[in-house]
């Protein structure tokens, strides 16, 4: 079943996946408020609307008082994470997205921690030169003026690789229920259950 009122953010992952396949990997960001689809919108992609079949990793940032380094790696690729060092990590992420068509999806990147902004910064400036994607969602409504992923969102909106979705919610028609099978038609009385005490009784 096809997903109402999202041909166009459709179109623009196709178009990235593709030129991604091509040898020229995309970086896109999808805004929108809390329960706009963006999930459900990314879970359409990877499953039916792919132009090819890549590895997806998947990882979410949390909202946690003491976030984890790199959190949404310890999802994707735990055993790259206890493999590689720090200062070596980076570029091994980046070595991985070259040599294996990969969809990244990062979830949540208002609530990313430090080190997480830092690799989408340096995997955003690199991605060009792969054959992966890195698709990034995130609230639009929590951003204010000083929050640290606008320093990323600037430093990457120049970039021939970045794309930006802004995912507006469905509209009113999209979400009415239709109404049931036959639910227009006259109601037909029926007769009482018991009959109704004539005088006298």
């Amino acid at each position: 079943m096809g997903l109402l009122e999202r041909d166009g953010p459709l179109l623009v992952l196709r178009q990235a996946a593709a030129q991604a396949a091509a040898g020229e990997g995309r970086v896109v960001f999808i805004g929108g408020e809390a329960g706009a689809g963006k999930t459900a919108l990314i879970e359409h992609f990877t499953r039916e609307a792919l132009p090819a079949a890549p590895r997806v990793l998947w990882g979410a940032c949390d909202p946690l008082f003491t976030p984890r380094p790199l959190g949404p790696l310890h999802d994707m690729a735990p055993a790259l994470l206890q493999a590689t060092e720090r200062t070596d990590f980076f570029p091994a992420v980046l070595r991985e997205l070259k040599v294996r068509p990969t969809v990244m999806v990062f979830e949540d990147v208002h609530w990313a921690d430090e080190a997480t902004l830092d690799l989408l910064r340096y995997l955003g400036r690199r991605i060009g030169r792969t054959p992966s994607l890195l698709v990034l969602t995130f609230r639009d409504d929590e951003l204010g003026p000083r929050h640290p992923l606008r320093l990323v969102l600037g430093d990457l909106a120049s970039s021939v690789s970045a794309r930006r979705i802004a995912l507006q919610p469905l509209s009113e028609a999209a979400v009415r229920p239709l109404p049931p099978s036959g639910s227009c038609r006259p109601r037909r009385r029926s007769a009482p259950a018991f009959p109704r005490p004539g005088p006298g009784r």
